[in-house]
């Protein structure tokens, strides 16, 4: 065996080819693009339309349907010679090639190329998002928030409405000139124009353009909001000229107008104390506090900065005395208190603020400009977590305005032991997200590339619930229940591996590998280099018996393993029962060296040599 072995070696490895066929990501869908998704909307059997929304995919169809612009593909093709396209992706917008390296990197001049990346090299790295935290100035504060990570995993808020009411709104900013603005009415002036205009004092719209980019802002690599993909309805109800008491009146007809625009929650950076008294901030009689919690019995519920009169207790300001408005304090970067924001209790005894949220040195855009600046105030905390809000929602379609908001309270930062400084402390939009959740990724167990819009069924507590992947592969379903679950296949090509698993109070996280019929693809290892074992897929054809023996550059064997009569398809999942697992030891239980190896892999007859890599 080892002659074998040895000649296998000398054959093979000193010259490895390199990659042969890329992946080319396009930077845009092309023109047509409204056309193009209602042709493809319009081509869906009724069933599948049907699925589609109730999955809460807006319309049924989104940019992930598109195929890559043809335009692009043919200037590719045209490049690179006739027949050098070899797929075309309609949820990754790319195309794989054909090519060497330096051919594939001369497509990177063409003006609509993002990216290249080889063809199945790095077989299960993380999928990458349209929305990773941005690589911009507000990654801090995402991250601090939890949200970061949501975003990472594709979700950005599309499909949810979350109205705004505040002072006005430049709409003109980078970070809001792609906001989706459904519905907008300034009810200081009586029009349909949220911006500044004449009559206003300068600077109207400052505090509001501030808010909203926190709460759905995006300028791409610079500057990123909560609920980038957010639908937004935008109230102008605040005249900073000075206060008077039709401010309020403003504030809650701008609070019914909302409900009627379809908004599942509102964001209010606004609060009213000028005309109340310490005994009026009871839950009960503040005039914007009723009408808040009105809103909230009808499915709204408001998100309100508990103001910035602290730091002493009880200077909550209204609506936040509300109990069912969730009342955001701040916190600076480290996550203490912030000195200026206001306390509960409420004068009945309630807690407040219910969580927090950064409100020190928040980075916010500037109205009247293209700039950004830090911003002071628990009004900026509050659309991070009313976007915090519609991140949840639209990974949990199965919840509510309130359960989202409950589940960013029952996961902050000291949830089992709140008080009136941070509450129920500093939000963790990832933690809500996993809360009493099962989550995970849908992966293809031959490439590890993420699958959208994979249907599955999730077994737990004798009921069966049907549940579909996101945008980006991930899902989320919260089933109202806790213990032994079961995810198996509910549909679609390929076969879904049937995970198994035990669902507590904090959520559980898996990956539910789908196989695919072997097309060719050569055998892998994967994490390569790694700080402990490495798996190795393959496909069979035939009936085998399959042998990994691992050995060091200078010759021998430190460890081999054998797997008889494996019947034939993919073992590349890296699952018990999947690819073959080896676990970083000798045959004798000691962990290898840290250093290069070589792994022979015989699948029944033909040996494949992989090299990896151990790191100590």
């Amino acid at each position: 065996m080892t002659a074998i072995l040895l000649a296998v070696l000398c054959s093979t490895v000193p010259q490895e080819p390199g990659p042969s066929a890329w992946w080319v990501f396009l930077t845009d869908r092309g023109s047509g693009y409204e056309a193009r998704i209602e042709a493809f909307r319009d081509s869906l059997d009724p069933a599948s339309l049907d699925r589609r929304l109730e999955a809460g995919l807006p319309c049924g169809a989104d940019s992930f349907d598109l195929e890559p612009w043809p335009r692009y593909v043919g200037e590719i093709e045209s490049i690179l010679g006739p027949g050098r396209v070899r797929t075309r992706s309609r949820f990754l917008n790319a195309v794989s090639v054909d090519a060497s390296e330096s051919e594939a990197r001369k497509l990177l001049l063409l003006p609509f190329v993002s990216r290249i990346r080889p063809v199945a090299r790095s077989v299960y790295e993380p999928p990458d998002s349209s929305f990773r935290a941005t690589g911009g100035m507000s990654d801090s504060q995402l991250e601090q928030a939890g949200v970061a990570l949501l975003l990472e995993r594709g979700w950005t808020g599309s499909g949810i409405t979350v109205g705004i009411l505040d002072t006005g709104f430049d709409l003109e900013h980078p970070a809001l000139a792609s906001v989706d603005v459904i519905a907008q009415y300034d009810f200081i002036n009586d029009d349909g124009y949220t911006g500044w205009e004449p009559g206003d004092p300068g600077g109207q719209a400052a505090h509001g353009t501030a808010t909203l980019s926190v709460a759905g802002g995006l300028e791409p690599g610079v500057f990123s909001g909560a609920a980038p993909g957010a639908s937004f309805a935008l109230a102008k109800t605040e005249d900073i000229s000075g206060e008077y008491q039709g401010e309020e009146d403003y504030w809650i007809e701008g609070l019914e107008w909302l409900d009627l625009q379809g908004a599942s929650l509102v964001s209010s950076s606004l609060g009213y104390i000028d005309w109340y008294s310490y005994s009026d901030m009871d839950g009960n009689t503040a005039l914007t506090t009723i009408a808040a919690d009105l809103a909230a019995s009808r499915g709204m519920p408001v998100v309100n900065a508990i103001g910035n009169d602290g730091p002493g207790d009880g200077t909550l300001i209204a609506p936040a005395d509300g109990d069912s408005v969730f009342a955001v304090g701040g916190v600076d970067a480290l996550g203490s208190p912030a000195s200026f924001a206001s306390r509960g209790p409420t004068w009945d005894g309630r807690i407040k603020p219910d969580f927090c949220a950064r409100a020190v040195g928040v980075i916010v855009a500037q109205d009247g400009g293209t700039g950004y600046h830090p911003a002071n105030g628990t009004s900026f905390a509050a659309p991070m977590v009313s976007g915090a809000a519609a991140l949840l929602l639209e990974a949990h379609p199965e919840w509510t305005s309130m359960d989202a908001l409950e589940a960013l309270r029952a996961t902050a930062s000291q949830a089992s032991s709140p008080d009136c400084a941070l509450g129920w402390g500093v939000i963790d939009a990832a933690a809500a997200f996993m809360y009493r959740s099962v989550t995970g990724l849908v992966r293809r167990s031959d490439t590890g590339a993420p699958i959208p819009g994979r249907p599955l069924a999730l077994s737990i507590g004798g009921d069966v619930f049907q549940i579909t992947s996101g945008p980006s592969g991930w899902f989320a379903f919260c089933p109202d229940a806790t213990g032994a679950f079961t995810i198996t296949g509910s549909g679609g090509e390929g076969t879904v591996r049937e995970v198994t698993g035990f669902l507590g109070d904090s959520g559980v996280e898996t990956t539910v590998y789908v196989d695919f019929e072997p097309r060719g693809l050569p055998p892998s290892a994967f994490p390569v280099p790694s700080l402990g074992g490495v798996w190795f897929g393959f496909d069979l054809e035939a009936v085998s018996d399959v042998i990994l023996t691992i050995m060091p550059l200078e010759g021998g064997e430190i460890a081999e393993i054998r797997r008889s009569g494996l019947p034939p398809g993919p073992y590349r999942a890296p699952v018990e029962g999947g690819a073959i697992y080896w676990d970083g030891c000798s045959s004798d239980g000691e962990p290898a060296a840290s250093g290069p190896y070589f792994a022979l892999l015989d699948t029944g007859g033909e040996v494949t040599v992989l090299k990896i890599a151990l790191v100590r």
